[in-house]
């Protein structure tokens, strides 16, 4: 399943994720299917969030600590999430687990 969630777009992936929390919103399922398809939507919302973390790890590297473009030669070519932590994002699903 990784590797056939991967091959998706970002944007594709998030409708994938939309259509499994209405699936399981709508209360027709059996219990045995709404096992499996919180399991593929929580397999599927980490996959995106971590995404979501390198991608703004990436524009962290970009940008200054005053908001300033940092073309990628003054920050070196790596990209790639090195000693970028999280600066604050959370999901809507990280919101419920901190309450």
């Amino acid at each position: 399943m990784a590797s056939e969630i991967k091959k998706q777009s970002f944007e594709s992936r998030i409708a994938d994720l939309e259509a499994i929390v209405n699936h399981l919103q709508g209360g027709q399922l059996t219990l045995d299917d709404s096992i499996k398809e919180f399991k593929q939507g929580m397999e599927l919302a980490q996959t995106l969030q971590k995404e979501l973390d390198q991608a703004q790890a990436t524009l962290a590297q970009l940008v200054d600590e005053n908001g300033n473009f940092q073309p990628a030669e003054e920050v070196g070519d790596d990209l790639s999430n090195n000693g970028v932590q999280n600066q604050g994002y959370h999901s809507e699903f990280t919101k419920n687990e901190e309450n």
